[in-house]
């Protein structure tokens, strides 16, 4: 094992909604796009609610290619725009990710999703 960090790659979206029925209805739309992802490089995905209206989802991939790759395919580009023309604060900021962990065991605390 090398003793040299894997350097990954995060996208940071916030989303603002109107009320707090938007948000829950938009956080499971978003879970099942979400999903398909992770056979394409995607290693987690985090969904915080931080409150009401404001919902924080963070995902960190293999490689900036394996998420540029799905960006530039362009079926999700729409959505976003549908995002946005609804109403909702959509921003997103992104960069390099270091992940660290002590023990491989803190998986079994998340849910599982087998790439489809």
């Amino acid at each position: 094992m090398s003793n040299f960090p894997k350097e990954s790659f995060s996208r940071i979206h916030t989303l603002k909604f109107q009320n707090k029925l938007a948000k829950e209805t938009m956080k499971r739309s978003l879970k099942s796009i979400v999903n398909k992802f992770f056979s394409e490089g995607l290693l987690f995905s985090l969904f915080v609610d931080i409150d009401d209206i404001t919902l924080y989802y963070v995902n960190v991939w293999d490689s900036l290619d394996s998420t540029e790759r799905v960006r530039n395919k362009g079926k999700y580009q729409e959505f976003f725009e549908q995002v946005r023309e609804m109403g909702i604060k959509l921003t997103i900021v992104e960069g390099s990710t270091e992940v660290r962990f002590s023990d491989s065991s803190i998986l079994d605390k998340f849910v599982r999703i087998d790439g489809e």
